[in-house]
C-alpha cells in the first residue's frame, strides 16, 4: 500500500468520526445557547481539554516548528507569554466573565459599557481578525494534508476548509468541543509516535543545542539568529496580550458550568500546555533546523518534512493526521465565534433588539449558520494568496484583538469608574493604528517593520482610556450593578 493510499484511508476514518459528531451534535440544537456555548454544560475536565487542544493546535505545531527552526532562541518567548497570559485571564477575567452570564465578547463590551455601536465595532473586529487568523489555520491544514494525501496544495485546503466549515454550522459549540477531545488525543498520538524517531536521529535536547548552534551560530542566544531586543520584546508583548484576550480561551470560559470550573481548568491547562511547547516547538524546532532545513522550500514546510523523513508511510500518515485534526481545533472556535459576530452581537443585540424587530431562535441560527459558510469561503479565497510566514499572519490577528479588546476588558472588569465613551476611543483607536501599522509592515516601510504592530496600538489604546475616563460621563450604575454588585 503506498503512503498517499496510507494516508488517504487513515484521514477519511478520521473524517467519518468528525462528521459522526457533527451530525450528533446538530441534532441538539435548539437555541443560541446550544449553539454558540453548548448549554454552559461542561466541568473542568472537559473544559480543560478544550482549551488546550484550541491552544495546541496543529498551527501552533507547523507555526512553532517554524518560527523556532528560522529564528532559533526568541521561539521559548511564548512559553513565558502564555503562561502570563493565561493568568491575566485567571485573576482578572473569568470569574466575571462567566458570572455575568454573556455568550460573547461583543456582549461584554456591549453591556458593559451600554453601547451597541461598541458591541457592533467589537463584532466587526472579531469577524475581521477571525478571517485573518482563519487564512493562517487554513494554510496550515493544507500543507499538512498536501504531504498526506499527496494532492495539490490548493485541493488541500478545500477539502480542509469544508470539512471544519460542515461540522461547525451543523453541530456549534457542543460539536466542537467533542471534536476538540478527539483532536487532541489524534495529535498527542502523532506527536508521541514522533518523539522517538527524532531522539534516535539528535538526540535530546541538550544533544540538539549544541548541533544546531553548530550549523546555525546564534540559534541558542535569547535574541535568536536574526532578531534585535527592541522587536524581541514587541513579540513578547504581542503573546501576552494575545493570550490575555485570545478568543477561543475566553469563549471556553462561557461554557463552563460555573465561575469555579472556568477557574480551575485554566491553571491545569496552562501548565500542561507549557511542557507541550518546550517540546512541540523548540525541540522539533532544532531538530527540523539540524535534519531538513536544506531541504524545504518555506519554514511551514519543515514539520510535515520532518516526519516524512523519520517515519515509514504508516506511522507518518498517522503523525499527520493528528496534526491536521488539530489545525481544525482552532479554527473551528474562530469560525463559531464569526457566525455569533453577525447573528447575536450585530444583527439582533446591535440591530433587531434596539429597534423593537423580534425574531426567532431559528433565524438568527440560520443567520449563524450561512455566516459561518461565507466567512469560512473568504479565508480560503484569501489563504490561496498569502505567501507569509503562519506565525507572521497569527500575530497579526492577534495584535488587532488584543489592541481593541485588551485596555477595555481589564479597566471594564476591575474599575466601575471607566467610561463608555472611554472604552470605545479606546476599541476603536487601538484597533485603527494596529492594522494601519500591519499594512506599513507588509509595505517593507522600514521604520515600522522595526516594531511589531501591537506596540503602537497598546500604547494609544492604553492612553485614550486612561485619559478619557477622568473627563467623559460615566457608564449608569443600573447597568454597572451587574458587573459591580457594591454599586
Amino acid at each position: 500500500m503506498t503512503a498517499s493510499t496510507l494516508g488517504l484511508f487513515i484521514f477519511g476514518a478520521y473524517l467519518v468520526v468528525v462528521i459522526a459528531i457533527g451530525v450528533a451534535a446538530g441534532r441538539q440544537q435548539r437555541s443560541e445557547a446550544d449553539l454558540w456555548v453548548a448549554g454552559r454544560r461542561f466541568g473542568t475536565l472537559m473544559m480543560t481539554l478544550g482549551i488546550m487542544a484550541a491552544v495546541m493546535h496543529g498551527g501552533a505545531i507547523l507555526s512553532g516548528v517554524a518560527f523556532a527552526g528560522s529564528f532559533g532562541g526568541v521561539a521559548i518567548l511564548p512559553l513565558m507569554s502564555f503562561a502570563f497570559g493565561f493568568l491575566f485571564i485567571l485573576v482578572f477575567f473569568a470569574r466575571k466573565l462567566r458570572q455575568i452570564n454573556i455568550f460573547t465578547l461583543p456582549d461584554f463590551m456591549g453591556d458593559r459599557f451600554d453601547s451597541n455601536t461598541l458591541r457592533a465595532f467589537s463584532a466587526f473586529v472579531v469577524a475581521t481578525s477571525s478571517i485573518v487568523y482563519l487564512i493562517a489555520q487554513i494554510r496550515g491544514i493544507g500543507l499538512i494534508l498536501e504531504q498526506l494525501l499527496n494532492i495539490p496544495f490548493v485541493l488541500a485546503m478545500v477539502l480542509g476548509t469544508g470539512l471544519f466549515i460542515f461540522y461547525v454550522a451543523l453541530g456549534g459549540m457542543l460539536a466542537i468541543i467533542w471534536t476538540n477531545v478527539f483532536q487532541f488525543v489524534l495529535m498527542w498520538i502523532g506527536l508521541i509516535i514522533l518523539m522517538p524517531a527524532v531522539y534516535n536521529a539528535v538526540g535530546g535536547l541538550t544533544s540538539v543545542m549544541h548541533q544546531v548552534e553548530a550549523v546555525a551560530p546564534g540559534w541558542t542566544s535569547l535574541t535568536g539568529t536574526t532578531w534585535n531586543w527592541g522587536y524581541l520584546l514587541s513579540w513578547w508583548l504581542v503573546w501576552f496580550v494575545a493570550y490575555s484576550t485570545r478568543l477561543e480561551l475566553l469563549t471556553k470560559v462561557f461554557v463552563a458550568r460555573d465561575e469555579k470550573i472556568a477557574r480551575y481548568a485554566l491553571p491545569t491547562s496552562c501548565l500542561l500546555i507549557c511542557i507541550f511547547l518546550l517540546y512541540g516547538n523548540l525541540y522539533l524546532g532544532g531538530a527540523a533546523r539540524i535534519l531538513v532545513w536544506d531541504s524545504i522550500q518555506m519554514p511551514d514546510q519543515a514539520f510535515p518534512a520532518l516526519s516524512a523523513a523519520l517515519l515509514g508511510p504508516f506511522a507518518s500518515s498517522i503523525t499527520l493526521t493528528g496534526i491536521a485534526s488539530a489545525a481544525m481545533s482552532t479554527t473551528d472556535s474562530l469560525l463559531l465565534l464569526s457566525g455569533a459576530a453577525v447573528a447575536h452581537d450585530f444583527l439582533r443585540k446591535s440591530y433587531h433588539e434596539p429597534r423593537g424587530i423580534v425574531k426567532s431562535e431559528s433565524y438568527y441560527l440560520r443567520v449563524s449558520r450561512l455566516t459561518i459558510i461565507g466567512i469560512g469561503i473568504i479565508a480560503l479565497l484569501l489563504a490561496l494568496k498569502t505567501p507569509a510566514l503562519i506565525l507572521a499572519i497569527v500575530s497579526y490577528a492577534v495584535a488587532m484583538v488584543g489592541a481593541t479588546f485588551f485596555c477595555p476588558l481589564l479597566f471594564g472588569l476591575t474599575s466601575s469608574r471607566t467610561t463608555p465613551m472611554a472604552a470605545t476611543a479606546s476599541a476603536i483607536g487601538g484597533f485603527l493604528i494596529t492594522a494601519i501599522w500591519v499594512g506599513l509592515t507588509l509595505a517593507g516601510v522600514p521604520w515600522a517593520v522595526a516594531v511589531h504592530p501591537i506596540v503602537p496600538g497598546m500604547a494609544l489604546s492604553l492612553l485614550l482610556i486612561v485619559g478619557l475616563t477622568p473627563i467623559t460621563a460615566s457608564t449608569p450604575k443600573l447597568v454597572l450593578h451587574r458587573f459591580f454588585t457594591e454599586i
